[in-house]
């Protein structure tokens, strides 16, 4: 399959340098292939685990929940808001280029 990095950047919004773009290209081909070997694991009677186990030593503690700052004082902090609601730019349509 051939990647399209230009493309890619471009939906990201990304200004890339042909060298960049080449490089993030190699990459992501490297990551697909990866991908692909780990999708032709045979893992007929590996047990599957669900959920993840608390590491030895770890202690994990109980979320403190704080006050954050209110709707007001963040609604006062955007670039744009209007009747109690942020205001942000319209996203170009895909075929509006």
């Amino acid at each position: 399959m051939k990647i399209d990095m230009k493309h890619i950047a471009d939906l990201a919004k990304l200004r890339l340098s042909p060298g960049e773009l080449e490089s993030m290209e190699r990459d992501l081909e490297m990551v697909l292939a990866h991908i692909e070997r780990l999708a032709g694991i045979d893992l007929e009677g590996v047990e599957p685990t669900f959920g993840s186990r608390e590491p030895a030593g770890v202690r994990l503690q109980q979320d403190d929940p704080k006050p954050g700052l209110s709707r007001a004082c963040l609604l006062e902090l955007a670039p744009s808001a209007r009747d109690g609601h942020y205001v942000v730019p319209a996203r170009e349509s895909e075929g509006g280029r």
